[in-house]
């Protein structure tokens, strides 16, 4: 950290984990910069020991020393150290100083936090230190794990580390929107550029995540990421399997929670604080028989239909069952009953609502057909004829059991070549926002998508960490010593 000219002192936290830096004098200069104990100095201080200590009681391991580090300025001990100075616009990040040679890429660092959130929307200095300091503390966490994070994961995990810590402040809630809103982008995949809020909104997945299974599970998930998982979601994976469940199974729950709340929570169901979350969109499913919806989705993403009714209607899922799955969710009183949940197909027997939801990380086309019939008309209940997904067209086995069927399963092949080659067509020609305002609304909804996801978006992202406009950047070996001064 530069504090040009200035003058530069330190002030240890009282529980010893942290120091905290600052200038004397200058635009960087907390208030009361000259007295014993500045008030965002000491905030800092009492935030950086109280977060250090619960991620302990977590049983996370804690911020790599800086101690043994080659780099000349590393703060002269093992202290956590955070520097205090004046953002443009922007609150806090974190920084990695020194990384260790290995497979996983492993590094200490220190945290940039600002002095005074004069600009900014918290109530009072306290609060912005209890929602800044864990936040960015708990990413140097992070980097005693794995300092190459996706992310998604290590946006989404820092805020509900910091919940975990002041579950009273609101800083997880406020993001949300961001996320409920685009549940059709599949989770691993945030928008390109720096869209912030939706990063720190995936904190909803290991909310769900340590509800379901355990506060102990996110711990476990940077054990696997430290041991050499790939990604994140294939830590989840294993962790899931060895729970006797799989990655579909919970994301289709997932969804479903993110079904249940606002006024849609029923206490005791989903979420602890399911009420306080905000609603998804539904789209309504007429009830009328041989109604129906199909979308494509991709990855994992989620589709929310309502259907109002008074009389049993059947709903049926047509598609790859590897790649979306669905449930049927009634409602009681306007609230969702995830205890009497069904999976699709299944019979309606009162309003309900319809979650669709994706059950592999893989980000081709995955296409599907909900349909509504009257109920016991007949209709196929067990989906075995299904639609297959742009990555695989070998579906046809189940139906080789006379020729009339082996011909329509080829001829279902052929349709699926053509909408693979339409795919790819249109993955190599984006359409205009002027050809996708004119499109009907399905059509406009996979012109969409295929905008905004071209096949290259969906390689595994470059894992920069940012932190909103607290843009975070890592530098392997020792940093310039004119970049920190003070220490």
């Amino acid at each position: 950290m530069n504090y040009g000219a200035a003058d530069v002192t330190s002030f240890d936290s009282p529980g010893g984990a942290a120091r905290i830096w600052y200038a004397l004098s200058g635009s960087h200069a907390p208030l009361s910069a000259d007295s014993a104990a500045p008030p965002a100095v000491v905030a800092a201080a009492r935030a950086a020991d109280a977060a250090l200590s619960k991620f302990q009681e977590l049983g996370f391991a804690p911020p790599l020393s800086d101690a043994d580090s080659p780099c000349a300025t590393n703060g002269g001990d093992a202290k956590v150290d955070i520097y205090l100075a004046d953002f443009s616009a922007a609150d806090g990040k974190a920084v990695s100083d020194h990384c260790l040679a290995g497979a996983v890429s492993r590094c200490s660092g220190f945290v940039i936090v600002e002095n005074d959130f004069a600009r900014s929307g918290y109530t009072d200095l306290t609060e912005a230190m209890n929602t800044v300091v864990p936040h960015e503390l708990f990413h140097l966490v992070q980097n005693a794990y794995d300092a190459e994070l996706e992310r998604w994961w290590a946006e989404g995990s820092a805020q509900w580390a910091a919940k975990q810590l002041h579950p009273e402040l609101r800083d997880l809630e406020r993001f949300l929107p961001s996320f409920f809103s685009q549940p059709w982008r599949p989770l691993d995949v945030p928008a390109s550029g720096v869209a912030a809020d939706y990063l720190y909104a995936t904190a909803i997945w290991p909310v769900f995540l340590s509800e379901r299974h355990g506060v102990d599970f996110v711990r476990q998930v940077f054990d696997g990421l430290a041991a050499g998982a790939t990604t994140t979601l294939s830590s989840v994976a294993t962790l899931l399997e060895q729970k006797g469940t799989t990655l579909g199974e919970e994301f289709l729950w997932f969804a479903a929670y993110n079904a249940a709340t606002g006024v849609r929570a029923q206490p005791g169901l989903g979420y602890q604080h399911a009420a306080d979350y905000p609603l998804v969109a539904l789209t309504p499913l007429a009830s009328e028989p041989g109604s129906s919806a199909d979308e494509v989705g991709s990855g994992l993403s989620a589709f929310y239909y309502s259907l109002e009714t008074a009389e049993p209607r059947d709903l049926t899922l047509d598609t790859d069952p590897s790649r979306m799955a669905g449930l049927l969710v009634p409602l009681a009183d306007g609230r969702a009953a995830l205890d009497a949940a069904l999976p699709l197909p299944a019979q309606a027997k009162t309003s309900a609502l319809v979650v669709v939801a994706g059950q592999s990380v893989a980000k081709t086309d995955a296409p599907f057909h909900l349909g509504v019939a009257e109920a016991g008309s007949g209709t196929n209940p067990t989906g075995s004829e299904k639609l297959s997904s742009s990555c695989s067209l070998a579906h046809g086995a189940g139906l080789a059991a006379s020729p009339g069927r082996a011909a329509f399963g080829a001829l279902l092949g052929l349709v699926a070549l053509v909408l693979l080659a339409v795919t790819r067509r249109s993955l190599a020609h984006r359409p205009s926002h002027e050809t996708i305002a004119g499109s009907s609304r399905v059509a406009r909804r996979h012109a969409m998508h295929a905008a905004r996801f071209p096949a290259r978006a969906f390689v595994r992202a470059r894992r920069v960490r940012l932190r909103g406009t607290r843009r975070r950047r890592r530098f392997r070996g020792c940093r310039r010593r004119s970049h920190r001064q003070g220490r």
